[in-house]
């Protein structure tokens, strides 16, 4: 059974004496047994008769059954597969030929990398195939291509647990770090001071949903968080599927170095101007933030090229996605939006969990906060195309603009000229309170701004 099999292509990548030296430890010892099942499943094996004895043994531990040499053959008989693992006299051999049980673990990780290896021959084979048959073009094949690949390298057969011990002593440090920085901030920083204080900063994990009616400056807030977390050191990726590269580098300059938009975007620019804009332009250097304008883009994609800005950087702390009704999963009819939506929101939260960073993403409103007489301040219930945005959202923030409605049905006319206010809501907090802050608006440099405590009068800061 052990000989080399014959074939007439290269034998696929494998160890079988790694192979029987796992098999043998869990036969020998109950600790070999838990430490080989976090990192093996039964298709790690190259051997059929070696992947059978691992699932009888794992599936005797699940049930309670103690495994020996002589509970495990007896489960094999039941199974009817004792004779094609070599009965007895193999179990025997595996048990004889393993003599550092505490090994497992190292032999556990060989078979892995092995398993491994044989998947990624198996995924060429495939890419191949795809691209001899010409019946897909190239980009569908890449994307499905980087997919498998990445969830090759990203595999874990099994999610370790953490003995709940554990977990108390991180949340101790925890809140002994937070008490030592004196309540400071932990999370990425807002840059606005009363949405800081409700929130606590934005929090590695975390799908934010940041939804307002067009026009009311969705793209504008989430710009002034990036540009703000990018100057204290955070990494941060802002995809663009609306606004170019060159538009939304308008919008960052014209807000950090307080020249008009329009002025910028005409060329209509004063001396000091120019100060203000090569002044605006020194503080993006060594910036780490990156902005891609694909105006298509599935969540598989966006997720590989956070992983390779990830590796590249070093980290990613915050990503900025404007905005979801632009996304698609691809394979969904028209009539099956709301459901594709949910399946677009539920990928970037687990983006955004396997990533370990924050995520923005824009979301457009109904029009119900037009349509309500008095109020208009927007409702979870508003949230555009799906409910599954308002479940798979950790924070829901809308912004309402005061001067956005000059009476219930009538919309107001912007004095481009004057800072006015906008209410930000933090409608949904997961893991903390909710509440609401107001900010100022400064339309001529598509930005916002913090106001003064003692400040009444709207848009000074």
């Amino acid at each position: 059974m052990d000989e080399e099999r014959s074939t007439n292509v290269p034998v696929p990548p494998q160890d079988i004496e790694a192979e029987k030296a796992v098999l043998g430890a869990m036969l020998k010892s109950q600790d070999a047994r838990a430490d080989v099942s976090s990192i093996l499943t039964p298709g790690d094996f190259y051997l059929n008769e070696h992947q059978e004895i691992f699932r009888t043994m794992l599936e005797m531990e699940q049930k309670g059954v103690g495994v020996d040499i002589t509970t495990v053959y007896s489960a094999l008989r039941q199974r009817k597969t004792a004779e094609m693992v070599g009965g007895i006299t193999y179990l025997s051999r595996l048990m004889d030929e393993t003599i550092v049980v505490s090994n497992a673990k190292f032999y556990a990780d060989t078979v892995s990398d092995k398993s491994k290896m044989r998947q990624l021959i198996s995924e060429a084979e495939r890419i191949r195939e795809s691209a001899y048959s010409s019946e897909l073009p190239p980009g569908d094949i890449l994307d499905t291509a980087e997919q498998r690949i990445l969830e090759i390298a990203q595999k874990t057969q099994r999610t370790r647990y953490t003995d709940i011990s554990e977990v108390i002593v991180e949340n101790i440090k925890e809140i002994q770090e937070l008490e030592r920085q004196g309540g400071e901030i932990k999370g990425i920083e807002t840059g606005f001071r009363d949405v800081d204080k409700i929130l606590g900063g934005f929090q590695k994990t975390d799908l934010i949903i940041l939804a307002a009616r067009p026009g009311v400056g969705k793209t504008a807030f989430a710009l002034n968080i990036a540009e703000h977390a990018a100057a204290i050191g955070h990494k941060v990726m802002v995809f663009s599927l609306e606004m170019s590269n060159l538009q939304l580098g308008q919008r960052l300059l014209s807000m950090t170095s307080s020249v008009p938009l329009e002025n910028i975007r005409r060329g209509e620019i004063s001396p000091e101007d120019w100060d203000s804009l090569s002044a605006a332009q020194d503080s993006f250097y060594g910036a780490d933030m990156v902005i891609d304008e694909s105006s298509s883009i599935t969540p598989i994609e966006m997720k590989n090229k956070c992983r390779r800005y990830k590796q590249e950087k070093g980290g990613l702390d915050l990503v900025i996605i404007d905005y979801l009704q632009l996304m698609s999963m691809g394979g969904y009819r028209i009539e099956q939006r709301e459901k594709e939506i949910g399946a677009i929101t539920r990928s970037i939260k687990i983006m955004a969990k396997e990533l370990g960073c924050a995520v923005i993403l824009l979301s457009q409103l109904s029009r119900g906060p037009e349509q309500r007489g008095g109020d208009h301040m927007p409702k979870l219930s508003d949230l555009r195309d799906s409910g599954a945005i308002e479940q798979d959202a950790d924070v829901v923030i809308f912004l309402k603009r005061e001067d956005y409605y000059q009476s219930d049905d009538e919309r107001a006319q912007v004095d481009n000229s004057t800072g006015l206010t906008c209410i930000v809501n933090i409608a949904k907090h997961r893991n903390g309170p909710v509440g609401s802050a107001t900010l100022a608006w400064v339309p001529r440099y598509v930005k916002f701004g913090n106001i003064a405590h003692e400040q009444s009068v709207p848009g000074q800061f």
